[in-house]
């Protein structure tokens, strides 16, 4: 996988679940906002992780 899509894919990844998590919360603060942004990078490093071995395993299997 092209470097430059691996990053989109986790950053729209990331953004996707602060967005969703602040829509379903239904009450924007301060400490709320550092709550979702901690979670989306902790949900964007854990989905990049997952997804990097995914294709790595891939990879490996079509050889």
């Amino acid at each position: 996988m092209e470097r430059k899509k691996f990053i989109a894919q986790v950053v729209i990844a990331g953004v996707l679940y602060v967005l969703i998590s602040l829509i379903l919360e239904k009450e924007i603060t301060a400490e709320v906002l550092k709550r979702e942004l901690r979670d989306g990078g902790v949900f964007a490093l854990v989905y990049g992780l997952l997804l990097w071995l995914w294709n790595r395993f891939k990879a490996r299997k079509d050889t």
